[in-house]
């Protein structure tokens, strides 16, 4: 029961004892008041009227018109003359009870007045004696008058104390909902903070919640940092600061597995050639300084652009992954002039051009053909020496090429909202128990009875500024899905979609007239869109969280030490990177990072699902490192019936 009924039922009784206290003590006061004044009036009235007939001389005929004419009045129950002998001569009674207030109140409170006695003479002979009652129905009348008038008084004031006390508890117990809603949040794990109310209980209480809360974000905030310390220790090179070989590899794997817009980019291999020499013309700490200012000049672009990456894949040969870019030509001639600025910053003549070769992928290339075809490519570069940019125009298809331009994108895609083309392939996420989580969802466009990867169509739905409206497609595909079966659909979402105000208040209206498709939809959007708009995303889930939508992110762990700043924003899950899943039952030190980051993970109350896992090995693993389910070609055959 809530504080705000009970307190209702505390004024109630307190106003009920207090009225049945006044209306005993004011009722009784008031009976015997009127008993007093109905017998002074009685003796009054008795020898105003003895006095009147006495004057009559003993006529029969007098007396009897006089008592009537008084008795007719209707103010008296009885008037009644007896004789000297006590022989009653006349009499006239009225026992009729017409009054307003009911029998049980005129039997709780009997009004008893005493009548009036006064003689009747003739001269200084008594003839007679008269009884003078009046009748009480108009003292009970207004008796029950002013007892209504108490109940209507006690009603107000129980109401009125009823609606200021409920005002003042809301007051008082506002810190209480702030306390209720912490404790809340710490039970699911996150950690949140409130200000503390100036009311001492409470303030003792939210006080010791905070510094819980605080400790426990900074216990994560230093597990985060000492886990990021050690991935930067494990998977990056020592002088550039760049991903070692397999780190990247693994990276450039996921990003041409992923179905999105991160499945198209570029690759830009390049060399510095002669490094020995280099070492030996000035020296190890100059030819360092020269390998850690290049590893700086392809951190800029990384930090610029969050899906990038570069790495170092050995001693000489670097290499450059532009998820999403579009401008090879550009971008490998804007990097090779960089690095040749610095190169000439130390004068080395050992060194007078840097080999390049570069190539925009798609998600009809492997890994291998790719790396194979940049690696011949740089080596033809290196013994040409050739000063520019080795660029691979013909790496793609030839019906990707024919069909590579804005003109025949756009009008596929006007086409696709037009017909309503896009569709949605669902895989199974399980759980490492076999039980099924949920299906995750990837987009496809269907042409011509074909079906188009997302992967390829979705860098034109950015160029052509269409990502938003191609989100509520989704949504409304899922929801049509939903509602025809018994599926739970995870649908993935734009990040800029969540910063759009009319998105977000359709994607509500919508949700809550669908309830019951709200109630198994999960909705993922990637992890660094996540950290770059930090309060819409917050303020995006608690919209969601009422209607029962979960949420999750995807590409997890490229971000490991802001991974403590999602303690608070009320998430479901996160999707493990592919490229800290790939070859992870041979990978010790991704095994290592991960099974730190799923602890980490779990201190949140957040569930960890591995995506991408291609081979049984991979699956087996993923218990004993801690994660709780995977997506992939393997979950499927992890799947009970």
């Amino acid at each position: 029961m809530s504080l705000v009924k009970q307190l209702w039922i505390g004024i109630i009784l307190l106003m009920a004892i207090a009225f049945g206290g006044s209306f005993v003590v004011s009722s009784m006061s008031a009976k015997n008041y009127l008993e007093k004044q109905l017998t002074i009036k009685n003796s009054d009235n008795a020898n105003a009227l003895a006095l009147s007939l006495s004057r009559s001389q003993a006529d029969p005929v007098m007396l009897e018109l006089t008592l009537a004419a008084q008795f007719d009045t209707g103010f008296y129950r009885e008037i009644k003359i007896t004789g000297a002998d006590g022989i009653t001569l006349l009499e006239r009674t009225d026992n009729s009870s017409v009054t307003e207030a009911p029998e049980w109140f005129i039997e709780f409170f009997p009004i008893n007045a005493q009548p009036g006695v006064a003689a009747i003479q003739d001269g200084w002979t008594q003839i007679g004696m008269l009884t003078l009652e009046s009748h009480n129905r108009f003292a009970y009348t207004e008796l029950w008058s002013s007892t209504q008038k108490l109940i209507g008084y006690f009603v107000i004031a129980a109401a009125v104390a009823g609606i200021l006390g409920s005002l003042l508890l809301r007051v008082i117990t506002q810190p209480l909902t702030s306390v209720v809603n912490q404790a809340k949040a710490i039970s699911e794990r996150r950690f949140i903070t409130t200000p503390e109310p100036k009311t001492r209980e409470f303030k003792s209480v939210v006080s010791s919640m905070n510094s819980l809360s605080q400790r426990i974000q900074e216990m994560l905030r230093q597990e985060t940092e000492r886990l990021e310390q050690w991935r930067k220790h494990a998977q990056l090179d020592g002088v550039t600061k760049t991903l070692n070989r397999e780190p990247f590899m693994n990276k450039l794997s996921a990003a041409l597995s992923h179905d999105d817009e991160t499945s198209n980019g570029a690759v830009i291999l390049f060399r510095i050639a002669k490094l020995q020499e280099i070492n030996h013309e000035v020296g190890r700490i100059q030819a360092d300084k020269l390998l850690a200012n290049i590893g700086e000049v392809l951190g800029d672009y990384v930090v610029k652009n969050n899906q990038w990456a570069a790495g170092r894949l050995n001693g000489s040969d670097f290499a450059f992954l532009a998820t999403g870019n579009e401008n090879l030509g550009h971008l490998a001639t804007e990097l090779k002039q960089k690095l040749e600025d610095l190169v000439r910053k130390l004068d080395l003549r050992s060194l007078d051009t840097i080999p390049m070769s570069a190539a925009q992928y798609s998600p009809r290339n492997t890994l291998a053909e790719l790396m194979t075809l940049l690696d011949t490519k740089l080596q033809e570069a290196q013994i040409k020496s050739l000063q520019d940019p080795l660029i691979i125009e013909a790496f793609s298809h030839s019906d990707e090429q024919s069909n590579n331009s804005v003109g025949h994108w756009s009008e596929l895609i006007n086409d696709a909202f037009n017909k309503n083309s896009f569709s949605l392939a669902q895989f199974p996420v399980v759980s490492v128990h076999g039980n099924l989580v949920h299906h995750e969802t990837a987009a496809r466009l269907n042409v011509q009875g074909s079906l188009i990867q997302a992967g390829e169509f979705i860098p034109w739905l950015q160029r052509l500024k269409r990502t938003t409206e191609f989100d509520r497609a989704l949504i409304e595909q899922a929801i049509k899905t939903l509602e025809s079966s018994d599926h739970t659909l995870a649908v993935n979402l734009m990040p800029t979609s969540i910063d759009d105000t009319h998105f977000r208040q359709w994607l509500t209206n919508t949700l809550k007239a669908s309830p019951k498709a709200a109630s198994r939809l999960s909705i993922e959007i990637p992890e660094r869109g996540a950290h770059q708009r930090m309060a819409a995303f917050k303020e995006f889930i608690n919209t969601l969280k009422p209607m029962g939508v979960r949420v999750g992110i995807k590409q997890a762990g490229q971000d490991i030490e802001r991974i403590s700043a999602l303690h608070d924003l009320g998430l479901d899950y996160v999707k493990i990177d592919a490229s800290l899943i790939h070859n992870i039952d041979k990978d010790t030190q991704n095994q290592t990072l991960i099974r730190a980051l799923c602890l980490v993970v779990h201190s949140i109350g957040l569930t960890a699902i591995a995506a991408m896992v291609e081979t049984a090995e991979e699956w087996n693993i993923l218990n004993e490192l801690g994660l709780d389910a995977g997506a992939g070609p393997e979950a499927k055959n992890h799947l009970s019936e």
